[in-house]
């Protein structure tokens, strides 16, 4: 194994066990911290994988605004969170269970499509993960889908705002 793949492993295991230290921790504020933690290990695999451009924009967009985003909503719905630990949860076991299964289902799935044999071999080429190659993809190739996400970002944002109004 060369360092290359070591590194890869190390920041895949973070990026795992941070993960579940989002979904399994008590309080918000550690989840959040845990949430820190994986958007870094990720950012940090990207950087790994050549794609620089993507692994900043990581850290700016994601662990700068959104993260910060999060903790204002928890400081603002403090009183909120108090009045949903007391209350009990009513999931069944039959959902837990068939959210597992189709989870152990959905990676098996996944699993088979993807395989490991279809990993492209070799290094990546000279401008993969540049700004230039990014551009080019996104305005170029795959312009309609990108066009398609930022109409669905911009319809939720006015939907966001108009659900809040019309409950003030």
């Amino acid at each position: 194994m060369s360092f290359d793949d070591l590194m890869k492993l190390f920041f895949g295991a973070i990026l795992i066990f941070s993960s579940l230290g989002v979904i399994l921790s008590k309080k918000p504020v550690y989840s959040a911290l845990y949430f820190l933690c994986t958007l870094l290990a990720l950012s940090a695999l990207y950087a790994e994988l050549s794609a620089e451009f993507i692994a900043v924009m990581q850290i700016l967009v994601y662990a700068g605004a959104i993260l910060v985003i999060f903790m204002f909503v928890m400081v603002l719905f403090q009183d909120a969170h108090a009045k949903i630990i007391q209350t009990i949860g009513l999931s069944s076991q039959n959902l837990l269970l068939f959210a597992a299964f189709s989870f152990i289902f959905a990676l098996l799935v996944f699993v088979k499509e993807v395989g490991l044999s279809s990993l492209p071999e070799g290094h990546p080429s000279a401008d993969f993960g540049t700004v230039q190659s990014l551009g080019k993809l996104l305005y170029l190739d795959f312009f309609f889908p990108f066009e398609a996400i930022l109409m669905l970002f911009l319809i939720a944002s006015i939907g966001t705002v108009y659900i809040g109004k019309k409950e003030s």
